[in-house]
């Protein structure tokens, strides 16, 4: 685990140092987002799901995860607003970060570093069900609230349908409904591929790095950090334990899921809406390094 940890800051170390000598243009960073969004992590997703042995406990797991991130979203808003009294913007803004995690970027690769493959096969399974699924429902959901268009549901069926990442989730799925499978051979060039996703999305992440606005925004950084790596995994194992389920290597995967930072994707969604894209940016750049120090916490109170 030590060893993935370490890899990720090294990969996001380049990232950072990438943007600040100015090694990486606006051309080179589209073309190596593009490749990342379009290839590497379709090919992650597809492999990952194809290979994964998905049970209906885990899909109940995914389920309980979602929940208890919602839920924390849901307890933050009212937090900040109704005793913080933060303004409504920024109230949905700071509920949205919480209740979306970094599963795939970060959450994979901690969780292949902590469990092994097989694990980080069926994190990238959570990854679609905890976080692809609620972003396309919850951003024209923002949209909305924050007054820029109307919630509509073709919204959403539409950017899920545009996505590479849920289409190859979906082709995985229908691929192992067959009765057949497909050799192992034909995966050669996709896994080549899913090798590339993880250091070029840690890499994608570096580059995307700011610190320029966390020492202003730090008290907000806090709360929905606190909210969304602390009392949402918290929320999960107090239902796990309320109901006695003895903590097994699933388990402890959906953990580790969610006690993840905010999703980078987040800050585009939340500047379109036309809300606080800096404290998005600070909640990023601060939770990747309480995350690498909240993993192994997690791991040792779930084998308590």
């Amino acid at each position: 685990m030590f060893v993935a940890i370490y890899s990720i800051f090294v990969f996001m170390f380049l990232g950072y140092f990438a943007n600040r000598v100015r090694l990486l243009g606006d051309r080179q960073g589209n073309i190596l987002l593009g490749f990342l969004l379009n290839f590497a992590l379709p090919s992650a997703i597809f492999t990952g799901v194809y290979h994964s042995s998905v049970s209906l406990e885990l899909l109940g797991l995914f389920a309980l995860a979602l929940v208890c991130n919602l839920v924390a979203g849901a307890l933050a808003f009212v937090f900040v607003s109704k005793i913080l009294r933060f303004d409504f913007g920024t109230s949905l803004a700071m509920a949205f970060l919480v209740s979306l995690h970094n599963t795939l970027f970060l959450g994979v690769p901690i969780v292949q570093g902590a469990l092994g493959e097989q694990a980080a096969h069926k994190a990238i399974v959570l990854d679609q069900f905890c976080t692809g699924l609620p972003l396309a429902v919850l951003t024209p959901l923002l949209l909305s609230l924050s007054s820029k268009t109307k919630f509509r549901i073709q919204s959403v069926l539409v950017r899920l349908f545009a996505s590479p990442l849920f289409l190859s989730m979906l082709c995985a799925f229908a691929l192992k409904a067959m009765p057949f499978s497909i050799p192992e051979v034909l995966f050669a060039p996709i896994l080549a591929l899913a090798a590339c996703a993880t250091p070029v999305a840690l890499f994608a992440i570096g580059v995307q790095l700011r610190f320029d606005f966390l020492r202003l925004l730090w008290r907000k950084v806090l709360v929905v950090l606190g909210f969304g790596m602390f009392v949402a995994p918290l929320l999960y194992l107090a239902i796990l334990w309320l109901f006695q389920v003895p903590l097994q290597e699933d388990h402890q995967m959906v953990l580790l899921e969610v006690a993840m930072p905010p999703l980078i994707s987040a800050v585009a969604v939340i500047a379109r809406a036309g809300l606080d894209s800096k404290l998005a940016i600070s909640c990023i750049v601060a939770g990747v390094p309480i995350a690498a120090f909240s993993t192994p916490l997690w791991l040792y109170i779930s084998h308590l």
